[in-house]
């Protein structure tokens, strides 16, 4: 796949409103996602798309222009997947059933899974998500994971955990997301060694912890 110059800002042609038009956007998408890990990029084709699901191309160009918007918005919903899959972990470690360093360790686990540990079909997603979808989206999603990520510190309350100033948290969420996603991009086999996950952890522990006077 090709990726165009431009960007796709607005990946669906209309947002499903009835339960049966949810219903074809999931089959859509599954069947794009099947395609990815069985087929590659190659075999990704909007009838390909279409035929696994059972649909007319037709069908599925009521709601997709292009197999690029079904890219982007497989991206974009993955994502929001993910970040509210994180706020649930945030909000766990919040109630106390688990400590800062602990919450920081599934955090990226959770991150490094959710680009593709293992699974062909969201590296490709990861890799083709970078080219295609708007920079203003992708900007806006690190920025709404580093606000996330700054709320559940404050509600830790651990004072030896303090809220990453603002350059810091800037610096870390790119770096996280920036190292994984260049695993995904680079098809490496960081993504499935244990070491890759510790080094994150490390980097990111070393800059946010600070242990108390004389401990």
């Amino acid at each position: 796949m090709a990726a165009p110059r431009e960007s796709v800002d607005n990946p669906l042609r209309k947002t499903p409103s009835q339960t049966r038009a949810m219903r074809t956007v999931d089959t859509l998408f599954e069947a794009a996602t099947r395609i990815l890990a069985s087929e590659g990029e190659a075999g990704f084709t909007t009838n390909r798309i279409a035929e696994r699901a059972g649909f007319s191309i037709g069908t599925l160009y009521q709601y997709f222009p292009s197999k690029e918007a079904i890219v982007v918005a497989l991206v974009r919903r993955h994502r929001d997947r993910v970040l509210r899959e994180l706020d649930v972990m945030l909000e766990r470690a919040v109630a106390g059933e688990y400590g800062a360093e602990h919450a920081l360790r599934l955090y990226l686990r959770h991150i490094v899974d959710a680009f593709g540990r293992g699974q062909k079909a969201q590296r490709l997603l990861a890799r083709l998500g970078w080219q295609l979808d708007a920079p203003a989206a992708i900007v806006a999603a690190m920025d709404d994971g580093a606000e996330r990520i700054r709320s559940g510190i404050a509600r830790l309350n651990d004072p030896e955990l303090p809220v990453p100033d603002e350059p810091t948290l800037y610096m870390l969420t790119r770096a996280v997301i920036g190292a994984v996603r260049s695993a995904a991009v680079e098809e490496s086999a960081m993504l499935d060694d244990p070491r890759f996950e510790e080094a994150l952890f490390r980097m990111v522990w070393g800059l946010v912890h600070r242990p108390a006077a004389g401990g």
